[in-house]
């Protein structure tokens, strides 16, 4: 068991991190398939013991607008 977590901040920064340094290359973006990214983001949760997302997560999402 782990006695130390990641925040919210630390979780999304270590997740670009990870992703960003992986080998294998990930094409994001509106004309893409999501289901890769959201493995990879599933994995990443397991892998450091972060909670499962929960039923009405998309009402509880802010996306920042395109400039």
């Amino acid at each position: 068991m782990r006695d130390k977590y990641l925040n919210a901040s630390e979780a999304i920064y270590g997740l670009l991190a990870w992703l960003t340094t992986r080998e294998e290359e990930l094409t994001l973006g509106a004309h893409y398939d999501a289901a890769p990214a959201a493995e990879l983001a599933k994995l990443f949760c397991e892998t450091n013991d972060l909670p499962d997302i929960s039923e009405d997560w998309p009402d509880n999402l802010i996306h920042p607008e395109e400039e």
